[in-house]
C-alpha cells in the first residue's frame, strides 16, 4: 500500500524542518506534500534547501487547515492512503507502517494514530476522537499513561494531526468540508466516513510526539472564534438538536457556560456571534444523519470533562492541545 503524507504549515520553520524529517526517515517509502499557507518566516526557503524531494503546494494567502490539506492532496501523485501529520509533530520512524497495517481491515477507512505529550511523552494527547451524546467531541485517552493502549478500543475516528485514511474514499466524500477553517474538521470527515459505512482502527503503535504538548494560558480570542464557529455548525449540519428537547437541554447545559465565561469574564461576544452564524451555514445544506449511537462518553462525564476545562481556562492552565493544536493553520 502506497501512501502520501500531507503536512499543512502556517509560520512554524523549525518545528516543521523536525516534522518532514521524520517523515522522510519512515520504514516504508512515502510520498511528502507540505502544504505552506503562504508562511513569512523563510519555509520555502527551508523546504527548497533542505528537503528538495517534498512537493510543495505554497497558497497565496491562509487557507487554513482543512483547505490546505485539500490542496495537498489536489497536488499529489496517485496513492492508496493519505496520511496527516501536524507540523510541530515528530513521527516515530514506524509510524506510517504501523497506520497501513491497519488497511488490511478492508471494513477500515480511517486509521488514528497516537500523538504523544511533547513534555510529558509518557502520557497521551490523543488517540483519536470521541464523541459525547450531544455529539461534542473529546480526544481520546487524552493525559492517560501510554500503558492505556494495551486495552485501547477503536475510537470513532482519527485527530486530525496524526490519522490516515483511504485516498479514494477521502477523494469520493470530497475531502475536508471547506466551511470550517480550523476546529471540528476531522470529526465531520470521522461522520461522513462513519456514514458512508466505514470504521475507524486504532494504531496503538502509529506514535509521534507533539511538540507543544505542554501547559499554556488560555486559549486566544481567535481560536475560542473557531472552536465556537465548529462546533455550532457540526451541530447544525447533523441537526443533532432536532433530536428532541432534552437533547437540546443538554447541548445547552455543556456549551453555554463556556460562552457566558467568554462573554462575562473576556468580554468577547465573538463566540457568540460565531456560534449563531455558524448555525445558519449548518442548515443550507442537506441534513445529515445524526450519529449519536457513536457516543461513547455518558452525558455526565462530558459535564464533568467540560467542568474541568472551564476551571482551567479561568485558572489559566489550559493544556495545549485545547490551545494551540491549530494555531500553525490559522495564523493565530
Amino acid at each position: 500500500m502506497r501512501a502520501v503524507v500531507v503536512i499543512p504549515t502556517f509560520n512554524a520553520r523549525d518545528l516543521l524542518a523536525e516534522a518532514v524529517a521524520s517523515v522522510e526517515s519512515q520504514t516504508v517509502p512515502v510520498d511528502v506534500v507540505v502544504v505552506d499557507n503562504a508562511s513569512t518566516d523563510g519555509t520555502a526557503d527551508l523546504l527548497a534547501a533542505g528537503f528538495p524531494r517534498v512537493t510543495v503546494v505554497r497558497n497565496d494567502e491562509n487557507l487554513g487547515f482543512g483547505r490546505a490539506v485539500n490542496a495537498g492532496v489536489a497536488a499529489a501523485a496517485d496513492a492508496d492512503a493519505l496520511v496527516l501529520v501536524n507540523n510541530d509533530a515528530v513521527c516515530a520512524p514506524d509510524f506510517v507502517d504501523s497506520l497501513l497495517a491497519r488497511f488490511a481491515d478492508p471494513s477500515v477507512g480511517m486509521v488514528a494514530g497516537v500523538l504523544l505529550q511533547g513534555d510529558a511523552p509518557e502520557r497521551i494527547d490523543s488517540a483519536g476522537i470521541e464523541l459525547d451524546t450531544t455529539l461534542g467531541s473529546w480526544d481520546y485517552l487524552w493525559n492517560q499513561p501510554v500503558g492505556a493502549l494495551g486495552a485501547a478500543r477503536d475510537p470513532v475516528g482519527p485527530c486530525g494531526g496524526a490519522a490516515a485514511y483511504r485516498l479514494p474514499v477521502f477523494r469520493e466524500l470530497g475531502g475536508f468540508d471547506e466551511t470550517l477553517f480550523a476546529y471540528w474538521e476531522d470529526v465531520d470527515l470521522a461522520l461522513r466516513f462513519r456514514e458512508a459505512g466505514w470504521r475507524c482502527a486504532l494504531a496503538a503503535g502509529a506514535r509521534a510526539l507533539h511538540k507543544h504538548g505542554q501547559t499554556l494560558g488560555a486559549a486566544s480570542p481567535a481560536a475560542r472564534r473557531l472552536e465556537a464557529f465548529g462546533r455550532g455548525y457540526v451541530l447544525a449540519k447533523y441537526r443533532v438538536g432536532r433530536r428532541s428537547l432534552l437533547r437540546r437541554a443538554k447541548i445547552a447545559v455543556l456549551d453555554w457556560p463556556v460562552l457566558a465565561v467568554h462573554l462575562v469574564v473576556r468580554r468577547e461576544a465573538a463566540p457568540i456571534r460565531e456560534r449563531r452564524r455558524a448555525r445558519s451555514y449548518g442548515l443550507r445544506g442537506p441534513a445529515h444523519r445524526t450519529p449519536l449511537e457513536l457516543a461513547t462518553v455518558p452525558f455526565r462525564t462530558a459535564l464533568r470533562r467540560q467542568a474541568d476545562l472551564l476551571r482551567l481556562r479561568l485558572s489559566g492552565t489550559l493544556p495545549a492541545h485545547f490551545t494551540v493544536e491549530r494555531r500553525a493553520y490559522s495564523g493565530d
